[in-house]
């Protein structure tokens, strides 16, 4: 990857997180909601401002280049060479309500694979990146450190997290037997609001694992390569391997006490649902 790249797609990550927190400071007013596909589905004019920051940016950069962003994006992934995703604000939600848990996330993909990752946490400071083939990093006061997973290979040690579908009337069953079922094995499951943050989180070593359903594109592609390059695993539930458009996700640091016994337990709990027991 071209180093400037990279460093264009980090700095134009930290502008839509700077415009982002100037909103945050200004209080409930200046985010105001309207909703996508039902209350729990919002957009601020936030989510758009920073969403037209990135896409003209990357417009006039990479001319020959795709975009596929959230506010925007038709339902089909372009089939392009270069592909930009981009969720301008990744845990809308969360920041609607002044939380500080969001995060700009931009990632290239060559062929369908995340080959470079920009997640910028703007209310900490951090941003992660990745590059294929060249490591997971976090850069923070100018410094970048080197990310790496932990080496936890016991689920009942492991720090877990999960998000729940966004049409939760369909998924609400699903999403509370699962939940329910690895609390109980793990040390504990914390629910965020923030894919991106989350994965960047489990490539730092924070978290063992994070899974999910229901992931768009721009929410899954950076937290992939970021995880990856840090010495995890990304898989769908199916232990496949993951693509784009995959259904679901188990994102973890890669031990197998961790990861297949999340994925033994997903699919038990699947058996069950469909026999009707």
């Amino acid at each position: 990857m071209n180093p400037e790249t990279r460093e264009f797609a980090i700095d134009l990550a930290r502008q839509a997180g700077d415009l982002l927190l100037v909103t945050l400071a200004r209080g409930l007013d200046a985010r105001r909601t309207r909703a996508k596909a039902g209350h729990y589905d919002i957009v601020t004019e936030a989510d758009e401002a920073s969403e037209r920051l990135l896409v003209a940016a990357l417009r006039g950069r990479f001319p020959g280049h795709c975009i596929h962003a959230e506010e925007s994006a038709g339902r089909e992934i372009p089939a392009c060479e270069w592909l930009w995703l981009i969720d301008p604000v990744d845990g809308t939600t969360n920041f609607a309500h002044g939380l500080p848990v969001f995060a700009v996330n931009l990632a290239l993909a060559r062929h369908g694979a995340p080959v470079l990752a920009v997640t910028h946490d703007p209310s900490a400071g951090r941003t992660y990146w990745a590059e294929q083939g060249g490591g997971a990093w976090v850069r923070a006061a100018g410094q970048d450190q080197r990310l790496h997973v932990s080496s936890v290979n016991d689920l009942a040690s492991a720090l877990l997290s999960t998000g729940f579908i966004a049409n939760r009337v369909l998924g609400a069953d699903r999403n509370r037997a699962e939940f329910s079922a690895l609390d109980l094995k793990s040390q504990a499951v914390r629910r965020f609001g923030s894919a991106a943050v989350i994965m960047a989180w489990v490539a730092a070593g924070h978290l063992e694992a994070y899974w999910e359903a229901g992931l768009k594109p721009w929410d899954l592609a950076a937290g992939w390569l970021l995880i990856t390059e840090a010495g995890g695993r990304v898989t769908d539930y199916d232990d496949g391997p993951m693509r784009l458009n995959s259904p679901h996700m188990i994102a973890s640091n890669g031990q197998p006490g961790v990861h297949r016994e999340i994925m033994a337990t997903l699919a038990a709990i699947h058996r069950r649902q469909a026999s009707g027991a």
